[in-house]
């Protein structure tokens, strides 16, 4: 036992000798190399970033060791000093690593032994014609640099004092930076995946009184698996030595970087106002969980740091980077007009991925700030999971309000980054000014500055270049109308949009809005178009009409008209026109006969006047007209509800009662739509028309039973109102759709009698041309005795008079007076009765035959006959 242990200390002690020597000259020849460079450079120390000058030690004849990464960590109780010793062992067989170890040379003269990090704490052997690389940590107290520091490293010998035996010493040398130099790559492994990385910028911004910097950090996936997040802490070390816990930006909130993959991630943290913040550097620790110690990863120098601008002038692309893709925003429009003392914005914001790659968009908050420091909120939903696929453009539109006693030409849209907080937490090894992980930082990302400018001006009948987020539109104001509704008046824009892009355009569900200077008409406004279709394909239009009620008292010189879409509570403007055109309140009239057109789809009509009468009263007249709608559609169809109002010449407005079939109609089928309205007998029906209009509700037209709350549409039909002429027979008279024919009359009294029994027969026919709403018109029998009294049966033609040919009505009239008739004639009149107004329809007077009374029959009349006459009536 004595022998083979005296024959290791020998061999020991040669292997000893041997690699002092190899010690002490690679040290000297470091030395001289270095003496030699501050020769060259007396005035100036160039930094180095790597130690690969330092030349390695030979432990033995077949075993040597080189120096490999350097680093420190701070932490509270001491700094951690790491260092990466890379053995190679040339022999056949394997060796011992407990024979050898290292120790740390303070700049104050402390001595520290290395300890072996737990992941490498299990490596004791170096396999044959391998080389190994192991890991020590130290904690070196309170310094925080390199310089200076000596690595010993030893082995055990018997003979010399405490058995250990110092082999060869790596010294780093003064001019060794623990960072990377600026803009210089460095390759290292985060979760065991090598990769290439390089600190890219360091920004500092300020706002709401606070100060932080972010700083940029480019990784290349050098490897074949996909990089995620291996849970590293990140630090921002001051030049004083203070450091900040690092937290994700946002920006770089997906930490999942493919092979090859090159992605630059954005870190952000709180710093002092005071802080200076020149030279610093950005740390990468990982905990070691055997140890409970954070470890250095790698350090980087960061370039010198600017003050961001958040301002972007007019005009101009503000460019930010999104999980390492460049967005572009541009402010590409801005109106404003004024509405209830306040100046009402519009802005039109576009955003473009510039990048290779889709990108989903934080959640921005937005606000307008004025030059005197009030701030606006800008409500959106724009931004909610809002995704761009590569060279993607959206055309964002924001509306906003702002008090007119503020100044408008010096506002800004602000854009902010939506609160968040980092998924990391605060670490033990922080200094006391590391700023608090969980905290929010909440920073700008654009201050656009609007262009002022007033809206312009839309003249009717000027087509207008309009572009939003669908696309870009030719928007033409047609017409802009005032017409009476009851005790209201109804203003009511046509607008044309047409589609002037390239592709087809599904416009969205919209909603229309109306504003007369500085009166809101949204209570009452309503849209309506007549077609159904939002599919819009190049080149095509379609039209809308957008209307609301004012008081008929109500004057003004401005209306807006806008176009918004609604999704929730919320509303984005699709487009708006301001004109001071003024407002039309006549519409130009179709010649006598002519007809105009229905074009709502599924509901086409073509409209004329068939007949107007003007019914004769003593202190009213009563305007009665008919009005043919002759279906144009293929199908059975609800044709519209129709609203009409008579316009005298003078410029009178009569709202005119409509009577109209609630049936559909079949193809090519036609409907008789009654119109009528009392008028005071003064008005002059002389030059008459009739405005006939389209019922609505709810932008929609409506149907039988709804009641309308305006209408669309409205076309003048100049009348031929007469006065009908009598007849000067019945053999031929009209009531429409009735024709009553009668041939003759016959009245019969008994000589002494009281009663005269009259007679005739006629034919009637209906002409079933038309579909008809109620009939409200009477048919009276007016009946004049040979003394000039008269007798009224009101007829109900159809049921009284049955429709046919070859029939026969008999009725009774009684009178004291005819007991002593002994001939004479009669006259039957025919009346046309509508709403209590008659016009005479035709009449003819007849001969009365005197029958003498049989000898037996007894006179029971004559006691009973009264002052006045009745009447009796049978019908076959």
């Amino acid at each position: 036992m004595l022998k083979r242990r005296k024959a290791f200390v020998l061999l020991l002690l040669s292997t000893f000798a041997a690699s002092q020597i190899a010690g002490i000259a690679g040290t000297t020849a470091f030395a001289a190399t270095a003496s030699t460079t501050t020769a060259k450079s007396a005035a100036t120390v160039t930094e180095i970033s790597t130690l690969t000058g330092i030349s390695a030690i030979k432990l033995g004849t077949t075993l040597s060791v080189k120096l490999g990464n350097v680093g420190i960590q701070s932490q509270t109780g001491g700094n951690i000093l790491t260092y990466t010793l890379t053995y190679t062992n040339n022999a056949s067989s394997s060796v011992n690593m407990v024979n050898y170890f290292s120790k740390i040379v303070t700049a104050g003269g402390s001595i520290i032994k290395g300890i072996p990090v737990s992941a490498d704490s299990a490596v004791k052997k170096i396999a044959a014609k391998q080389s190994t690389s192991i890991t020590y940590y130290a904690n070196i107290g309170t310094a925080a640099s390199a310089k200076g520091l000596k690595i010993n490293m030893y082995g055990w010998n018997f003979s010399a004092a405490n058995y250990e035996q110092r082999i060869g010493t790596f010294t780093i040398p003064s001019n060794y930076s623990l960072s990377s130099l600026t803009g210089e790559t460095r390759k290292i492994e985060l979760g065991s995946i090598p990769v290439n990385t390089k600190a890219e910028s360091a920004q500092i911004y300020k706002y709401n009184g606070k100060v932080y910097a972010k700083v940029g950090l480019s990784i290349t996936n050098m490897g074949t698996k996909v990089l995620t997040d291996p849970g590293y802490s990140l630090y921002l070390k001051s030049s004083g030595g203070s450091t900040f816990t690092l937290t994700l930006d946002d920006s770089s909130s997906e930490y999942r970087i493919q092979p090859q993959e090159k992605k630059t991630l954005y870190y952000m943290t709180e710093i002092p106002s005071y802080m200076n913040v020149t030279k610093m550097t950005l740390q990468i620790a990982k905990l070691d969980e055997g140890l409970k110690l954070y470890l250095p990863v790698s350090s980087y120098s960061l370039p010198a740091a600017g003050t961001a601008d958040f301002t972007v002038a007019a005009g101009y692309t503000k460019k930010i980077s999104i999980d390492s893709n460049i967005v572009d925003m541009k402010l590409a429009d801005a109106s404003v007009h004024a509405d209830n003392g306040n100046a009402v914005w519009n802005y039109q914001l576009t955003i473009k991925n510039a990048g290779t790659k889709a990108v989903t968009l934080p959640a921005y908050e937005l606000a307008v700030k004025s030059a005197e420091g009030y701030t606006f909120p800008v409500t959106t939903t724009a931004f909610s999971s809002l995704t761009l696929k590569p060279l993607e453009e959206k055309l964002i539109e924001l509306t906003a309000s702002v008090p007119l006693e503020l100044g408008q030409d010096k506002l800004e849209l602000q854009m902010v980054a939506p609160a968040s907080s980092s998924s990391n937490s605060s670490n033990s090894n922080s200094s006391s000014e590391t700023s608090t992980s969980s905290s929010k930082v909440i920073l700008p990302v654009a201050y656009f500055k609007i262009p002022y400018s007033l809206a312009g001006n839309t003249h009717i009948a000027t087509e207008n270049s309009i572009t939003n987020s669908y696309g870009t539109f030719g928007v033409t104001l047609n017409s802009l109308q005032r017409l009476p509704w009851g005790s209201e008046d109804i203003v009511q824009a046509k607008v044309t949009i047409s589609n002037h892009s390239s592709k087809t355009i599904t416009l969205p569900a919209l909603t229309g809005v109306l504003k007369v200077d500085q009166t809101d008409l949204s209570s009452s406004s309503q849209l309506y178009t007549e077609s159904t279709s939002t599919v819009l394909a190049p080149g095509a239009s379609t039209q809308v009409s957008v209307l609301a009620r004012v008081p008929y008292t109500l004057d003004f010189s401005q209306a807006q008209i806008i176009l918004q879409e609604t999704s929730g509570t919320s509303t984005t403007q699709f487009l708006s026109l301001g004109t001071t055109d003024g407002l039309s309140s006549g519409i130009t009239p179709l010649a006598v006969g002519e007809s105009f057109k229905i074009t709502s789809t599924g509901k086409k009509a073509s409209v004329k006047e068939r007949s107007t009468l003007v019914y004769s009263g003593t202190s009213n007249n009563l305007v009665y007209s008919e009005v043919e709608m002759n279906s144009e559609e293929t199908r059975q169809t609800d044709l519209a509800r129709l609203y009409g109002q008579f316009k005298t010449a003078d410029g009178q407005y009569f709202e005119a009662t409509a009577v109209q079939s609630e049936s559909s109609t079949s193809p090519a089928g036609k409907t008789l739509v009654a119109f009528w309205a009392n008028t005071p007998a003064a008005v002059d029906t002389s030059g008459l028309q009739l405005y006939v209009s389209q019922e609505i509700a709810g932008g929609k037209l409506t149907s039988a039973g709804t009641a309308a709350t305006a209408y669309v549409n409205t076309s003048a039909l100049t009348l031929a109102p007469t006065v009908p002429t009598p007849a000067a027979n019945l053999t031929s008279v009209t009531l429409y759709p009735y024709t009553l024919a009668i041939s003759n009359s016959t009245g019969t009294i008994t000589s002494g009698t009281t009663s005269l029994v009259l007679a005739f027969n006629y034919n009637l026919t209906r002409d079933t041309t038309y579909q008809m709403g109620a009939f409200d018109h009477k048919l009276i029998l007016h009946i004049t005795d040979p003394y000039g009294q008269y007798f009224e049966k009101t007829l109900s033609l159809g049921t009284d008079l049955a429709v046919g040919n070859y029939s026969s009505y008999t009725t009774t009239i009684t009178n004291t007076l005819f007991k002593n008739l002994s001939g004479g004639t009669y006259k039957l009149t025919l009346y046309d009765e509508f709403q209590g107004q008659r016009t005479e329809l035709g009449g003819q007077v007849y001969s009365i035959d005197v029958v003498t009374k049989a000898a037996s029959t007894a006179d029971t009349g004559t006691a009973a006959a009264a002052a006045t006459g009745s009447t009796e009536e049978s019908g076959s």
